[in-house]
């Protein structure tokens, strides 16, 4: 009876341990949600006067095979001024929502409500236009 209750709680501890490998493992193989991130493109006005967006944003924007995302901005302080910077190609520090927007209709761009969020640290100035045509 004592070698049944040993046997089956060794059995119980195995079954443990790799149920606790695959829950990590699965944590381990999912991306961040939320990612610190430096990021180039070109700051456009959104739908509202305090609605900012990064067009055509790449971590490395001479990478021509790198495809541009839009993110949707946000200060992380009161310092950061977008408005100062519209229509022109920035750089921005801070931390992206990671998650992919939902696909747009076709020959439709996806709606500024669907974008990442992209909530920035801090701003620099690159160009006063933009080198990239918006996608």
């Amino acid at each position: 009876m004592k070698h049944r209750i040993v046997a089956l709680s060794v059995c119980l501890a195995v079954a443990v341990a790799f149920g606790m490998t695959g829950t990590l493992a699965g944590q381990e193989n999912q991306p961040p949600k939320y990612q610190e991130i430096s990021l180039t493109g070109c700051l456009v006005q959104g739908t509202g006067p305090s609605v900012f967006i990064l067009a055509n944003a790449k971590a490395d924007p001479l990478d021509t095979s790198q495809k541009g995302r839009s993110y949707l901005l946000a200060s992380s302080s009161m310092s950061i001024s977008f408005r100062e910077h519209l229509n022109n190609e920035v750089k921005v520090d801070g931390t992206a929502d990671m998650n992919m927007p939902p696909e747009a209709p076709a020959g439709q761009p996806v709606k500024e409500s669907d974008l990442p969020k992209l909530k920035a640290t801090k701003i620099t100035h690159v160009a006063t236009t933009c080198s990239q045509p918006l996608s």
